[in-house]
């Protein structure tokens, strides 16, 4: 009723009509107590309202948006009902399952059974002793498995079974199991049975009573040796175990499942059990289903089971590790499994889909917790000591022997070492043996043919030279010795008593009154003046004789040298040497020709010393300034002779001499530099021939020999490469390759040498023929004896010696005759010895070896509890029926009020209709 009120509220409106309020009164006073109701809302409606200008709205729109709003809440309502049935309906056909979770704890578990493989399947030994490293290397050569018919054929292999392989070459379990403890009782290898599984040949543990504690020395405690020293090609790479805790009824799928468990490591392997329960069809995927290979059903034994129907039907054989009774089917040869069973296995996903294989409904999972830590170094020095580490010593060794033999991969790097070595010993060998024997012989020749030929030329030159000398001094300077002798030297000889003399004669003159004495000392004046006058014009006429031999180069005499004919002597003087004294500089052109000035002034002062005694002899008086300017002229002019002669004998007539001198000493030393230049290239050469001698007798013999001791590695079982390495590295081998080093070194500095003293004799004879072509002093000889030889034009001589010995430079160098050989041979032999050194050092039991091989392994329960995961119903036909109940209700409820509200609805429909009439 009160929404019928509230529904009246908003039906008026404010107005200021007074008509429509008298209907109101007067419908209140026909309808009574219902118009007292009337008058009730009309005031409380008039009292409340806040606003202006409302009115009442015809109370018929009023009914019909009543109408229209009910009608859509019943629609919306049976949509929401209809649609939440259907829902629940879907969802009970959809069979919905729940997950219990529920924690077990027990005082007890049983363990799981512990399969351990190694990671790799074969051991390089055994396959080897047994025959089947190459078929095993050839099989799995790539990722994956393959063998063609021709590689049948040529093992003849047709026969055999991938079982007797895995189970005859595989890792033996009393190598792999070092040691082994199970909840702190020792245990061992005895205690694992063998298994071929998916990932080969593998060891199961199963424990002999349940866990009672938790913790990692409460479970399985393992110490193993992988041997990776004996790994060789399989069907794994990886270096370690692969573990794999299962039920004991379960086929142990180790290659999917397994956990991998690296060397050098303590794994800590903590293990949960969780049971699972799956409810059947129609509600889960699980179905029980009986196999005939294994007693218990599991998704992995059914898809093992399938695909070895699977294989005896195509192929009339299993794979190694499928199941099988009473020896059927029996296991593929390596002829079927490569042509028939290998294909089927590869493509196993496409009829994958065709096995009936349901979930199992019931089975148990070990969760594992997987943990690590590095081997300590304190750990592995305990391990080395707690091992018997000289068996496992010699266990290395000989694996290590079979690995790299029958290793491709390590045989053939060894292979292409030993072929560069004797590649690189056979150049060297051949350098030292041929070419530098050659090279060295070739070069003794040629420095023994170009010093005779030119230490010809310089004899012929010295000879020349002495001839030069000889011709120079008997035939120009002991003539000017002769003059000298004779005239030179007694122009002035005493002139100072040769004036006090005269003077003394002259004042005698002047005193004496006895004319027969005084006639006594004129006549002897003029005897003493006449002698000098007369020598002074001999040594005038010797002068010019001297001069003008120097000059024009004509000789004063004619001496005879050694076995040269005296015809020679002219063609032999050194013209152009003698005519240049007397001009070479200033002192020489100045005073060369002034002696015979100098004389001269000599003979006019005599001249006047004559006159001058005639005069005093006569007058018999003497003027004595005159006597004194005369006197003083005649001593001035004997000194200036005196040095006029010494510079003239030095500058001009001793000069040629010693410039000759001066030559023939530089072509001695020049010969004597050509002496010890090829006495330097000789004991060099010899040097170097020696040392060859030595290398190629001894060294390279015991050389030859260790490589091809070497090579038998390759061709005889007996040869190890162990003793391979003791001959590389032993004091010998070093030895001599030191020597080989030391020697192709000593070739190299030498040739170094001998290249550049090819340049310095060449230098030399450039310098003898530069100076043989240019002394113009012998031009005239050369032409008169025609030497053609020396008489070529200087520059093409040049460029012919440096021609000719930078051919012999180049052709003779012996700087670069190994030209990189001897370091590729050296690398080479180093390469060698660290190969061989890492070998021997892998071949020590150590403690690398130890962490690369060994691994410790605890598998335990973290805790004496078990999780049961079980599936179950989660929706039945009571929950359906229930949520259908509700739905209708809650719709059905809503409708009761709707009958109500229609009820109003029509009353005031009527009470309407009613007021209308009164109205009208």
């Amino acid at each position: 009723m009160s929404f019928k009120l509230n529904s009246e509220k908003l039906k008026l409106k404010r107005c200021n009509y007074p008509r429509e309020v008298e209907m109101l009164r007067s419908e209140k006073k026909k309808n009574g107590r219902h118009a007292s109701t009337w008058t009730t809302l009309w005031k409380e409606f008039v009292s409340s309202t806040t606003l202006h200008g409302i009115r009442f709205i015809f109370y018929q729109d009023t009914y019909i948006f009543r109408r229209l709003l009910w009608t859509v809440l019943m629609l919306v309502g049976m949509t929401v009902m209809t649609y939440q049935i259907i829902d629940r309906i879907l969802y009970f056909a959809s069979n919905p399952i729940s997950v219990n979770v529920r924690i077990n704890h027990n005082q007890s578990l049983a363990f799981p059974a512990v399969t351990i493989c190694n990671q790799n399947a074969f051991k390089a030994s055994t396959a080897a002793q047994k025959g089947w490293y190459r078929l095993i290397e050839t099989m799995y050569n790539g990722s994956s498995k393959s063998l063609s018919r021709e590689d049948i054929k040529r093992f003849q292999i047709s026969n055999l079974t991938f079982n007797q392989i895995f189970q005859e070459a595989s890792h033996r379990k009393e190598d792999l199991i070092v040691s082994c403890r199970w909840s702190g009782l020792p245990c061992g290898p005895e205690n694992f049975t063998e298994q071929l599984t998916d990932h080969g040949n593998c060891y199961q543990f199963v424990a002999p009573e349940n866990a009672r504690s938790t913790g990692a020395e409460n479970g399985l405690n393992l110490l193993l040796n992988v041997e990776q020293y004996e790994y060789m090609p399989g069907p794994n790479d990886a270096a370690g175990v692969k573990v794999l805790t299962h039920q004991q009824s379960d086929i142990p799928r180790v290659r999917e499942l397994g956990i991998a468990v690296p060397t050098g490591t303590q794994a800590f392997i903590g293990l949960q059990v969780i049971l699972v329960h799956n409810v059947e069809i129609p509600h889960g995927q699980c179905r029980f289903k009986s196999l005939k290979f294994f007693p218990h059903y599991s998704y992995d034994s059914c898809l093992t089971e399938c695909y070895a129907d699977m294989a005896a039907k195509k192929c009339g054989c299993r794979d190694y590790y499928m199941p099988y009774v009473n020896d059927f089917p029996p296991p593929c040869n390596l002829e079927q499994y490569f042509s028939c069973l290998k294909p089927l296995h590869d493509d196993f996903s496409a009829w994958k889909e065709s096995c009936d294989c349901p979930t199992a409904c019931d089975y148990t999972v070990y969760d594992p917790v997987l943990s690590y830590a590095a081997t300590s170094e304190y750990a592995g020095q305990r391990l080395m000591d707690d091992t018997n580490v000289t068996t496992l010593n010699t266990k290395l060794k000989q694996a290590r022997e079979i690995t790299h033999r029958m290793d491709v991969r390590k045989l053939a790097p060894f292979k292409k070492k030993v072929d560069d070595m004797n590649r690189t010993f056979t150049d060297v060998k051949q350098i030292i043996e041929e070419t530098v024997q050659k090279q060295i012989m070739y070069q003794i020749g040629n420095v023994t043919d170009q010093y005779n030929r030119v230490v010809k030329v310089i004899k012929k030159r010295i000879l020349l030279l002495k001839y030069q000398i000889y011709n120079v001094q008997k035939n120009f300077m002991r003539g000017r010795d002769a003059m000298e002798e004779r005239t030179l030297s007694h122009v002035c000889n005493s002139f100072h008593e040769f004036v006090f003399a005269f003077e003394t004669n002259l004042r005698n003159l002047v005193a004496e009154n006895d004319t027969n004495v005084r006639r006594v000392f004129y006549v002897s004046t003029l005897n003493m003046v006449d002698v000098k006058t007369e020598n002074a014009k001999r040594a005038l006429a010797n002068f010019t004789l001297l001069y003008n031999a120097y000059v024009t180069g004509t000789p004063i005499f004619n001496y005879k040298f050694q076995r040269f004919s005296r015809k020679n002597n002219k063609w032999i003087v050194p013209r152009p040497l003698l005519n240049e004294s007397t001009y070479h500089n200033t002192y020489a052109t100045k005073y060369s020709g002034k002696l015979d000035s100098d004389i001269q002034n000599i003979l006019d002062t005599l001249s006047f010393y004559r006159e001058m005694a005639t005069e005093v002899f006569t007058d018999k008086s003497l003027n004595i300034t005159e006597m004194n300017r005369v006197s003083g002229r005649f001593l001035n002019f004997c000194e200036m002779y005196y040095h006029t002669k010494s510079t003239l004998y030095y500058e001009t007539v001793d000069r040629p001499e010693r410039i000759l001198q001066q030559r023939l000493e530089a072509t001695r030393r020049q010969e004597a530099d050509l002496i010890r230049i090829k006495s330097s290239m000789l004991n060099t050469l010899e040097t170097l021939q020696n040392a060859s001698m030595a290398v190629t007798d001894g060294v390279l013999i015991r050389v030859k020999a260790i490589l091809r001791k070497t090579f038998e590695y390759f061709t005889s079982s007996d040869r190890t490469k162990l003793s391979v390495s003791e001959l590389f590295h032993s004091l010998e081998f070093i030895s001599d390759v030191s020597k080989i080093r030391k020697f192709l070194q000593e070739i190299t500095s030498r040739g170094a040498f001998l290249f550049d003293t090819w340049l310095s004799m060449g230098t030399r004879v450039r310098q003898i023929w530069d100076d043989i072509i240019k002394d113009r002093d012998l031009e005239e000889y050369y032409v008169y004896k025609n030497y053609t030889n020396f008489l070529r034009n200087a520059s093409e001589v040049k460029n012919e010696i440096d021609k000719n010995f930078g051919k012999i430079r180049s052709q003779n160098d012996l700087r670069f005759v190994a030209w990189n050989k001897d370091v590729l041979l050296f690398e080479a032999i180093d390469n060698m010895q660290s190969e061989l050194l890492k070998f021997n050092e892998s071949a020590i039991f150590d403690e690398n070896v130890l962490k690369n091989n060994f691994l410790e392994l605890k598998i335990f329960y973290r805790q004496l509890s078990y999780e049961d995961i079980t599936q179950q119903e989660a929706y039945d036909i009571f929950a359906l029926l229930c949520d259908i109940g509700g739905s209708l209700g809650l719709f059905i409820g809503a409708s009761v009020v709707t009958l109500f509200e229609l009820f109003d609805l029509f009353g005031t429909y009527f009470a309407d209709r009613k007021l209308k009439r009164t109205k009208q």
